[in-house]
């Protein structure tokens, strides 16, 4: 993990890249790594989640949104804006007075205060680079050391504890450059996967890649897929992008003997 002040730093710091790149950008704007949202959609999600997380933070009820009312997003671009930086100012100072450890309500359970810095962090850090790309700018690379920590959050934030159909071997994910490594097991369901991380499988396929490519490809966002290095057993691959929400073809049918 990162240090606690880090993820503050992150959160604030990568809030005024959003805010810069949101500047150029009309609201109606296409965000191409989230493809269902528009420019004015990125903005009020973030605002939600700032919002959220600092009023959990800062009054502690003991239930998930007890008594949270949100706040009113405006219309205008420029409003959304200003409300994104109020709100993540009031958030990233919640954390600061609360300090790393102070317990909070993080998704139903009493966790420490840094276990939401980590992910608003991550949060922030990802939808910089949907802004910056919606605004059609250069995407700002991660640094290796937070894009690290951030694989780690989200495979710990997916891990499916629950008993399901693993496949035998497992994924290692591995970043090039930091030398940070994780292993998952992979399950296929109806309509999607499910993963579980773990230290006792066989590794049956391997991805690896610098961690500021990889952070990226696990959240299927655009990427140089010339540094991705794939190998191994192509189902358990197949199954892993299903499990991380990528698109994936569907398998062909075999047909039917004498058709």
């Amino acid at each position: 993990m990162l240090s606690f002040a880090q993820y503050l730093d992150l959160i604030a710091h990568d809030t005024m890249r959003v805010v810069g790149a949101m500047r150029r950008t009309d609201p109606s704007a296409p965000v191409p790594g989230c493809p269902d949202w528009r420019a004015g959609e990125l903005l009020t999600h973030l605002i939600e989640m700032n919002d959220i997380w600092g009023w959990l933070v800062s009054h502690r009820p003991h239930d998930f949104g007890e008594g949270f009312e949100g706040v009113s997003v405006p219309a205008a671009h420029a409003d959304r804006l200003d409300l994104l930086d109020v709100t993540n100012h009031q958030l990233v100072e919640a954390l600061r007075q609360a300090g790393p450890d102070e317990p909070v309500c993080y998704f139903g359970e009493q966790a420490p205060a840094v276990r939401v810095a980590r992910l608003m962090a991550l949060e922030t850090v990802m939808h910089s680079r949907d802004a910056e790309e919606s605004a059609g700018m250069a995407v700002t690379p991660i640094p290796a050391d937070a894009a690290a920590d951030g694989i780690a959050q989200q495979l710990a934030h997916l891990d499916d504890g629950d008993q399901a159909a693993w496949l035998p071997s497992g994924v290692s994910l591995t970043s090039t450059d930091t030398g940070d490594s994780w292993t998952v097991l992979v399950a296929e369901s109806d309509l999607d996967g499910t993963l579980r991380l773990t230290d006792q499988a066989p590794v049956g396929a391997q991805v690896s890649a610098p961690a500021s490519t990889l952070l990226p490809w696990l959240f299927a966002r655009t990427h140089d897929p010339s540094l991705v290095t794939e190998s191994g057993d192509p189902s358990l691959l197949r199954t892993l992008r299903l499990a991380l929400g990528h698109e994936v073809a569907p398998l062909g049918r075999r047909r039917w003997w004498g058709r």
